[in-house]
Order: structure tokens, then C-alpha cells, then sequence
């Protein structure tokens, strides 16, 4: 049985490992809404998954990655980050971060997406992730919280004119009374302050 409060590094591999659950489900949507989109522009059929294992900076995730009948579908957003340097698991962390703009999240999409689909349906993919972080910032939580521990960590975000920058994601990590450990929330702020913990709290 672990005893609580614990020690910073203890907390730091517990926080790294929640996050990188919630990058797991966020890329797994961001995969299904992708073939979505594929299948609404260029016709075909869906066929199932196959598994893979991606790096990530928060740790290898496993996805479930769609495929389609025809086989011409792989999906386009694992590829162009990789490419750029930039990772997608940070990626996936600033989209459900609080604060994402509807423009913000168009241009984080447009960079995933390149070119391969129109305005139109880069706009319907925005709005389809725009529903899934909504979806978490408002789902239930326990009302009984045993610890809530509040730490951050830097990441990569695209800012539009200026490039790629670091930012303080500020984390809030909940434990129950039975020890289950869920992400309460995120925050995406430009630097780690007292004041920027203030506004978070």
C-alpha cells in the first residue's frame, strides 16, 4: 500500500505516467476522426486496427491505428511531426490543455494534416477535437480527493508567426481515498511563476 504524500521523484513518474494515458486517448481520437475525414473525401471502407507502439516524451503509448479496405489510408499525422522535430505527445497535452482556441487548434490541425485535406474538412476535424477536450474539462470526477498534487512540465507549441516555442503545461494530479490517480486538468502558460499557479488554483 503506498503512503502519501510522496517523495518528487515518485511524483514525477506517477505524473508522466497519467499523462501519458491521456496522450494515449487523445491520439486515438485524433487517429479515428483522420480516417474519418479520408474516407468522407476519397471514398473506401473501414477495416479494423492493427496496434503500434509510438515514443512519446511522456513514454510509449500504444494506438490502435485504422486502416481502411482498399489500403490507401495510413494516417497523416505521424508522420509530419516526426519530421519537424516537434512531438506529438506535447502536441496532443497543449490541444487538451485549457485555453485552446478554436484558431488554435485550426492551426495545430493544419500543421498535423498538411495539405492532404480541404479547409472545410480541417475545420470539421477541429471541431470534432474541440468536442473531445470539452468532453474532458467537463467530465465527472470524484467528489473525494485524498491528495491533489499540482506540478508542470515544459513542452513545444506553435505559435503562429514565431515558431515553435517552450511553455509550462501546469498539471493537476488527483488521488482518491482508494488510490485511484487521474489528471484533474491542464494548463498551457507561457512561463512557471507563482502568479501563473495562483491563476491556475
Amino acid at each position: 500500500e503506498r503512503r502519501y504524500p510522496m517523495d518528487q521523484d515518485t511524483l514525477q513518474m506517477i505524473l508522466r505516467e497519467a499523462v501519458r494515458e491521456t496522450v494515449t486517448q487523445v491520439l486515438q481520437a485524433l487517429l479515428n476522426a483522420d480516417r474519418e475525414a479520408f474516407l468522407r473525401e476519397h471514398g473506401g471502407r473501414k477495416n479494423g486496427y492493427y496496434p503500434r507502439k509510438l515514443e512519446t516524451a511522456f513514454g510509449q503509448v500504444e494506438l490502435s491505428i485504422p486502416r481502411d479496405r482498399e489500403g490507401r489510408y495510413y494516417p497523416s499525422l505521424l508522420q509530419p511531426y516526426a519530421r519537424r522535430q516537434v512531438d506529438l505527445g506535447e502536441v496532443a497535452v497543449a490541444l487538451y490543455a485549457a485555453g485552446v482556441s478554436q484558431r488554435k487548434a485550426a492551426e495545430v490541425m493544419s500543421l498535423l494534416l498538411g495539405h492532404r485535406y480541404t479547409h472545410e474538412t480541417i475545420s470539421a476535424l477541429t471541431d470534432q477535437v474541440l468536442k473531445e477536450v470539452e468532453a474532458f474539462r467537463h467530465r465527472p470526477i470524484p467528489e473525494d480527493m485524498a491528495w491533489v498534487y499540482l506540478d508542470g512540465f515544459f513542452l513545444k507549441v506553435l505559435r503562429e508567426g514565431i515558431g515553435v516555442e517552450r511553455e509550462a503545461v501546469y498539471v493537476a494530479l488527483g488521488v482518491t481515498p482508494g488510490g485511484q490517480r487521474q489528471v484533474l486538468g491542464f494548463w498551457l502558460l507561457p512561463t512557471e511563476s507563482a502568479t501563473a499557479w495562483e491563476e491556475v488554483l
